[in-house]
């Protein structure tokens, strides 16, 4: 393990660029043994370094490498961090339920190695997903059962990194932050700073200035704020740690801009646009929040110019994601898939391993039938298998080109109409950049609806009902009309489909927005259940009823009529009283796990 340390010491040591190291350390992989420790660590590091530039795909491959390299189901060191590795690359793409998955995983290995260190870094990992997933209030007993096993640095020289007291106090005062506890979230980032300027950590230190100045800024104490957001900055710079400094240039505009010190804000905000064309491949998570701010003050301030050039980066990097997530999805995707093949070969050796023991012609016939059948299966289930991704990879397709690949060319569109209009027509140029903010949040929208149509109940995600009501709370709230949302838990179960998550999903939408523009109505509600193996649907307001003159709801029910061909379901709509609408499908479409 030594040598795996010197490895990474001598990488390091050398001060190269990311690409570089990267290629250094594939050549170094190419000359060891893949089952020698040495080779495990350098597939580590590259992975590492991988995530650090966002290319989570080729990180993937790389722990794709080291999955094959270590023995299954072994509780170890190497198999903790890569299923803590593999967690990560699920939370940077937003699959945060496969993350949960691997964390508890990691916990169980960490419990079976009676290891504190590893524990602490489990207990923080299950904190980090629930907290992403709107959990907040869950996620503080494991940042808090974390610190029970946490200690300070220095750690054992075969650990990798690991989630150390500063993190677990930093996380923990989020999850206060975000559940409005500010006392609390004051006095853990007070000492997660602690901690962090104990091991003399500058990302650390940087990450907890930051925090309090969140905080303090929350508590309308602007001054303070800035305090903590300059000083933040400045450990940030001389750590490189250029994502934490460029949230603390937002924080230090959004604190003058509560000061009233109008020059202040503008300052910070241009040192940081500066910070962004010096290092532009920073974590574009870090880059939207900084843009979302610059163009909140630049509106504010009557600043056109500011709020232009803060659009159009803001526009070309979200395009960026776009295209990338797509990606993204499909590498993990496949990568599951080489996995569970590997694992079933795994099982299936060991099969024959058992079968070599039996000693008669009878339990030889026996071995020889099974092995027979589970090549069948084997060859059922792989064919099964490419078929499934095949056809998963064809809707995608067609989804990213009918739904985004529209919205995308219409923000081209305005995009070129402002840019003629800018300097000649400024309300025409504001209209425009409306219309580019309102479509990419669409885009946003949808590719969210493909990538959580394509998840299963059994794998965790967004249920439908937390879905349909974030989408109504914001939908319904303008009109200020009341929204309730009755999902049977045998109904929420049932659905599986793909095809009819996503259909069921836009017929809601659909519904919901022909409310808004023409009920008129105060109330409007939605039950779902299950009921004479029929899976039923009701949507009804107390609005002025159905008018199926008008041509914009003919189109819509038509869309709905569609929809509900595609399931094989039958749809009526009443118009007296309000307006009903009563959906009927066969619960075996509603259950189908094929496409």
């Amino acid at each position: 393990m030594r040598v795996c340390l010197l490895l990474v010491i001598y990488l390091l040591s050398e001060k190269l660029l990311a690409q570089p190291a990267i290629d250094s350390a594939k050549r170094i992989s190419a000359t060891q043994l893949k089952n020698k420790p040495v080779f495990t660590a350098t597939c580590f590091f590259i992975a590492d370094e991988y995530m650090n530039l966002e290319q989570y795909d080729s990180a993937q491959v790389w722990l794709n490498i080291i999955h094959q390299g270590l023995p299954a189901k072994a509780n170890s060191i190497a198999n903790y961090f890569l299923l803590t590795r593999q967690a990560e690359v699920y939370y940077y793409n937003n699959l945060q339920q496969l993350g949960l998955q691997e964390s508890r995983r990691g916990l169980a290995m960490a419990q079976a190695l009676k290891d504190s260190l590893l524990l602490a870094d489990s207990y923080n990992f299950l904190g980090l997903f629930y907290m992403n997933m709107d959990s907040a209030i869950l996620s503080i007993p494991y940042f808090k059962k974390g610190l029970q096993y946490a200690k300070q640095p220095p750690y054992p020289s075969n650990y990798f990194s690991l989630s150390k007291p500063h993190h677990l106090y930093g996380n923990m005062a989020e999850a206060y932050y975000k559940y409005k506890e500010l006392d609390s979230a004051l006095v853990n980032y007070k000492l997660s700073l602690q901690n962090a300027t104990e091991i003399k950590w500058d990302r650390g230190i940087a990450v907890a200035e930051s925090g309090l100045g969140d905080v303090y800024l929350a508590m309308q104490n602007a001054k303070d704020a800035l305090l903590n957001y300059t000083l933040g900055r400045k450990h940030s710079l001389q750590s490189s740690d250029i994502d934490v400094a460029l949230t603390c240039f937002a924080g230090e505009a959004k604190s003058y801009q509560k000061l009233e010190n109008k020059i202040g804000a503008k300052n910070a905000l241009e040192e940081g646009f500066d910070l962004l064309q010096r290092h532009p491949n920073i974590n574009r998570f870090y880059a939207l929040n900084f843009l979302n701010t610059a163009a909140e003050i630049y509106k504010f301030q009557d600043n056109d110019k500011g709020l232009v050039k803060t659009l159009e980066l803001r526009s070309a990097i979200e395009e960026a994601v776009l295209s990338g997530n797509n990606r993204q999805i499909q590498s993990i995707l496949n990568a599951g898939v080489e996995n569970e093949k590997r694992l079933l070969s795994l099982q299936i050796e060991d099969a024959k391993r058992k079968q070599a023991l039996a000693n008669t012609r009878l339990l030889m016939a026996l071995a020889g039938i099974t092995l027979l059948l589970i090549g069948f299966l084997v060859y059922r289930y792989y064919q099964n298998q490419r078929n499934a991704i095949s056809r998963i990879r064809h809707k995608i397709s067609q989804d990213l080109h009918d739904d985004i690949g529209a919205s995308i060319s219409s923000l081209q569109i305005y995009g070129a109409v402002a840019e003629k209009w800018i300097h000649v027509n400024p309300e025409k140029t504001a209209e425009m950049l409306q219309k580019i903010n309102t479509h990419s949040k669409e885009i946003l929208e949808n590719m969210g609806d493909i990538v959580w149509s394509m998840k299963s109940n059994s794998t965790g995600g967004t249920s439908l009902e937390t879905k349909i009501k974030n989408y109504a709370a914001e939908l319904l709230q303008e009109k200020q009309i009341q929204f309730s949302c009755v999902i049977q838990a045998d109904a929420e179960t049932a659905l599986e489909s793909m095809k009819a998550r996503r259909n069921l999903l836009l017929i809601i939408r659909e519904v919901l927005n022909n409310t808004v523009k023409y009920s008129k109505a105060s109330k409007t509600m939605l039950h779902i259940y299950i009921q004479d193996k029929n899976w039923m649907m009701e949507i009804a307001d107390n609005g002025v009823g159905l008018d199926s003159n008008k041509e914009h709801e003919g189109n819509g029910l038509k869309n709905i009529q569609n929809r509900t061909n595609e399931l094989n379901g039958t749809f009526t709509v009443a118009g007296n009283n309000g307006t009903r609408y009563m959906f009927v499908f066969p619960l075996a479409v509603i259950t189908d796990t094929g496409w």
